[in-house]
């Protein structure tokens, strides 16, 4: 038991990475890299420390119920934020190659519209789940989530994000964009059957 825990929250903090983007990254910022690096690392700590012992206080069942409630927001994270950062990249593409501007909103649209309606079905489970339950508090709830999207903000602080806007890196953005858009289709479907999955491993 103990160490399938440790496997899943170890999987659960992978999540918190920074999302991977259109954007070249160059180290940057008004930090240092090194303090960066330790702020960063005294985030995740707290985070880290303010899972464990709530995961210490549940039953089997609970737990089963938390870890796909919260495997399933930061999944709902990650998606939130390459939604950002393409909606960022094409508007630096827009503002420098203007030919490509209708183009580049037309496929936004449409990324946009299908990638939002699962994002929108994917929140409303998260919250179902959450007010399913009695283990945990809706306000602890709530801090827990505050504290996985400052860890990943702060994450993300490290680097400094430059949207590469050269007319073939947009041309690429945009031939790529229904790859993306499928393949956050997949990883916010896949959150939806996550929980009826996990039950019936636990089952078995």
């Amino acid at each position: 038991m103990l160490v399938r825990i440790s496997i899943v929250f170890t999987c659960l903090l992978v999540l918190l990475a920074p999302s991977s983007s259109v954007y070249a990254q160059a180290s940057g910022g008004k930090l240092t890299e090194s303090k960066a690096k330790d702020l960063a690392k005294a985030q995740s700590d707290a985070l880290q420390d303010r899972i464990s012992g709530l995961m210490k206080g549940l039953d089997e069942a609970e737990l089963t119920h938390f870890m796909v409630m919260y495997t399933n927001y930061n999944m709902y994270s990650v998606v939130k934020a390459v939604r950002n950062d393409i909606s960022n990249a094409v508007d630096g593409c827009s503002k420098n190659n203007p030919e490509m501007e209708e183009d580049l909103r037309a496929k936004f649209t449409k990324w946009d519209t299908n990638v939002g309606g699962s994002m929108k079905e994917v929140d409303g489970n998260i919250k179902s789940m959450a007010l399913a339950q009695d283990y945990i508090s809706q306000n602890e709830l709530t801090l827990v989530y505050g504290l996985v999207d400052e860890t990943r903000a702060l994450n993300s602080s490290q680097f400094e994000k430059t949207p590469v806007t050269t007319p073939e890196a947009c041309e690429f953005m945009i031939s790529k964009m229904d790859e993306t858009q499928e393949n956050m289709i997949r990883l916010l479907s896949a959150t939806m059957q996550s929980y009826p999955n996990m039950l019936k491993k636990t089952q078995k």
